[in-house]
Order: structure tokens, then sequence, then C-alpha cells
């Protein structure tokens, strides 16, 4: 692996791989330094993140889509504008774009090797894995002479990285019960973080749309980690969160607009991609947020009101995302949904695609990280009873988890409930067996590669085949197959 000297030695020459190398490895030598010392290497850069107008994006669910949607808003209405999103599916490069086209290998390796000297020249610690990458973006973003940048935060967003930036609008997408073991393990301790990229006098947008029903019996039980309450007391989980937001934000003096119903303009798009009601939720954030944009620039955004409105059904128009109920082929549907907020979203977006296409067999793969709700997301997935043939995989992480412990619980969950198809479900009025108990095969295939080619030896031209469960498994699996 690459030393400190091989890095600012000019005279090495220095490959994308082997810089890869060295970032992916910085979590084994290296821990969060936290705002303070990055701003002293920031400083010693020139202060590169405030030379560019910027837009901060945190939450659960929705950053990635919310932050992209926003910045082919800007694009279109003829700002470089760049975006710094995580994590990336295939290559380090993806993290750090401008108008859509990811950062060069040679630019990379160029803002890497001045970070470093920054470091070393000044005797500074050493940065994290997120906050090196996130050096390197500021930087290039100011060298390239972006006019604006979308950034969404890490994890949390008090202590992110991308906290040091002061943005000209905040953006907090949906909150969900997630990353609980480093943000809290209630709502309003996870809201509370989130809440920290609020910045005093900038206004704040947030996505407060809330589903499933709410029961009172909810009330005592919201805070606990399982399946039932995601799905029954997200009305109280959502509600909890924005008052811990409108709170933070009435502190600081921060206008804030909450999203409670879909913008009636995402009804005009013709992108199939908003066919799954949480990017709906997304491009009524993103619209919002660009709306307060152009009302906080005034002049320095030039165009009407209905230059503005073609600048936002073109942008939309033109959204995809990799990983986000993403058509591989025909049949192949790659879905990065990775907690119980999310997963409700993409089962209800699989459920919606089989009653249109109404395939033959549905064929299911899945690869959870060890801190994660697993227990809450496979319940999720039985209570759905969408999948005829579930395959259990891991992939290439230290977060991996035991694909023996994930039967059991898909056993457990199975065997204990003894589900039902409903005769009212979306899967159930596809059935020709309703009288019949929801009994899914599952098979566990640990390697990735491996489970594709066994479920692609089973998988007909009149069958989908889902994957879900994690962003890791969505690159594993894009890597494969692109």
């Amino acid at each position: 692996m690459l030393s400190v000297e091989d890095i600012i030695d000019d005279s090495r020459e220095l490959n994308i791989d082997e810089v890869t190398e060295y970032i992916l490895a910085i979590p084994k030598f290296a821990e969060k330094i936290g705002t303070e010392n990055l701003k002293l290497i920031m400083e010693r850069l020139g202060d590169p993140q405030d030379k560019v107008r910027a837009v901060h994006v945190a939450g659960t669910n929705g950053k990635g889509s919310t932050t992209e949607m926003l910045r082919l808003m800007l694009t279109e209405s003829g700002f470089r504008t760049g975006s710094f999103t995580s994590p990336h599916l295939v290559k380090i490069n993806e993290r750090i774009s401008i108008d859509g086209r990811m950062i060069s290998d040679e630019e990379f390796i160029l803002c890497f090797r001045k970070v470093m000297k920054a470091i070393s020249d000044n005797s500074l610690k050493h940065p994290s894995f997120f906050e090196f990458i996130f050096a390197i973006a500021v930087l290039y973003f100011a060298e390239q002479g972006a006019d604006f940048v979308v950034y969404e935060t890490g994890m949390g967003g008090r202590l992110d990285a991308t906290n040091i930036i002061t943005p000209v609008v905040s953006v907090i997408t949906s909150i969900g019960m997630d990353h609980m073991q480093y943000l809290g393990d209630t709502i309003e301790k996870i809201a509370y973080e989130k809440a920290g990229i609020i910045k005093p006098g900038v206004p704040v947008i947030h996505n407060a749309i809330s589903h499933g029903k709410y029961s009172a019996a909810d009330s005592e039980r919201i805070d606990m980690p399982d399946a039932t309450h995601y799905e029954n007391g997200d009305v109280l989980l959502k509600k909890k969160a924005a008052e811990v937001i409108s709170q933070r934000a009435e502190e600081l003096s921060s206008e804030l607009y909450l999203i409670d119903r879909v913008d009636e303009r995402v009804s005009e798009l013709s992108n199939p991609v908003f066919y799954t009601g949480y990017q709906k939720e997304n491009a009524s954030t993103a619209i919002k947020a660009f709306e307060v944009i152009r009302e906080r620039l005034g002049e320095d955004i030039n165009g009407s009101e209905s230059d503005a409105d073609t600048a936002i059904l073109r942008a939309l128009n033109k959204f995809i995302m990799p990983a986000r109920m993403e058509k591989l082929g025909k049949n192949v549907i790659i879905d990065g949904a990775h907690n119980t907020d999310a997963m409700p979203q993409f089962l209800s977006a699989a459920a919606e695609m089989i009653k249109r296409e109404m395939p033959e067999r549905v064929y299911f793969i899945f690869a959870v990280s060890n801190d994660k709700d697993y227990r809450g997301m496979v319940r999720m997935i039985c209570d759905a009873a969408l999948f005829d043939e579930i395959f259990i995989t891991t992939f290439n992480s230290y977060r991996k988890t035991d694909v023996e412990l994930i039967r059991e619980i898909f056993t457990g969950c199975l065997k204990k409930e003894q589900l039902d198809v409903k005769s009212g479900s979306d899967r159930g009025a596809l059935d020709k067996k309703l009288d019949k108990k929801y009994r899914p095969v599952i098979n566990v295939v640990p390697e990735v590669k491996e489970c594709l080619n066994t479920v692609f030896s089973r998988l007909g031209e009149k069958d989908l085949l889902f994957t879900a469960g994690s962003l890791y498994l969505a690159g594993e699996i894009e890597a494969i197959l692109k």
C-alpha cells in the first residue's frame, strides 16, 4: 500500500487503483478527527468550502435521489453544479461529479495529493475515510469553478464532515430509525442529529410525509426496534421527527418548509422512475428546495416562474438513479433499500410492478449489513408475501451479516406466523392458490456472483428478479452485470 512519502513525492506516478486502495484502508489506521481539525486542513487549502455556493442534504432515506434531482434542476437552469454523494457503487470517483460527469482519475489523484500535502506539511491529524474524500471533493469543486454544489451528508449531520459548509438552503429528507448505535435509539435523538445541519437564518426544507396507519397502541412502543411499529407507527415517527426539526429551526431563526404531500407537478412527469411513491416524495422535496433557492438568490437566478417550472420538469424527466428500482435488462430490478424506513417503500414499488407485469415467478436476492435492524426487514419481506423464491447472500465488507443467521430469521418468521396470503393483498390478487400459506423457497448462496448465476439459471423470460437489502449488495451486482 502507498505510504505518505509516496503520495507527496511528485516524482512518484500514482494510479487510481492504488489511491483507492489507500483511501479504503483509512478506517484501519485513522479515526474521525472532527470538524475543528478538518477546518484546519481546509484552512491550509485556502478554505475552498467557502468559495462555492452550497446546498446541504441530510436525512435517513432519499438523500441521494433528492441530491441528484436538485443538482439536475440547477444544471437545467444553467448553473455548473457539483454533487457530493455516498456511497459509491462501483468506483470511488462516483462520489464527486459536476453536471453529472464524475471526476476523472487524473483529477482525483491531483486533489488527493494536494490534500495529503496540506496534512503532511502542517503536521495535521490524518482525516478519516469520509473526511478525506470530502476534502478532495471540496477542493475539486473550487478549482473547477462550480457555481453550486449539492452536498449529501454521510451519516447524521451535526458531527458530519460536510457540516463545515454554510449552505444557501438546508434539506432534510425522510427520517427513520437507522444507524441507531451512532445516532441514538429514539426518533427524537436521530432527528436531533439530522437537524444539526440547520444554520442560523438558513431556510430548511423537510420531507415529513408519513406512511401507514397509527394506532393508539403504538404510542407506548414507538421507540422499540421491531417490525410492527415501523409499519403502523410511521405517522407518529414522522410527527416526532418534524417537531424536533421545527424546534431547532425556530431556535436558529431559520424558515422551515414542511413537505406533507406530493407536489402536483410530479403527476406531469413521463419518467417511469416516478411510478414509485418514495421518488415522488423526493421530487417534491427537491422542487421546494429549488424554489427557495430561487427566492433567496433573487437576481442571481435568471428566468421567470415558467422558466423555473420548465427546468424542474426537464430535470425530473432526465432523472435516473442507480440502485433505486433500477431496471437492468428486461426483468432484473435493483434497489438499495437498506433499513426499515426504506424497505416498505421498496416492497410497495415491487408490488406495483408485479401487478403491472404479471410475472410467472418472482425471485428475490437479499443481503444486509450487520448494523441494521435485519429482523425487522425480514419480517416486512415475509409480511409482503411477494416472492416465490428468496436467495440469501452477502457482500465483501466487514459489515456483512452471517447468511445462516438470516436464513434462521426467515425460517422462524414464516414458521411462527404461518403467514397467509390475503385475498385482498397485491400478491394475493395474483396468486392462484389463495387458500395456501405463504411459504417461499429459501436458498442460501453466500457469494454474490454464484448467487446471481444460480438465479439466472432459473429466471425465465416471464419472471422477475428483485434485489434489495444493502447498497453494498447493489454495488457488487452492478459491477457484475454492467
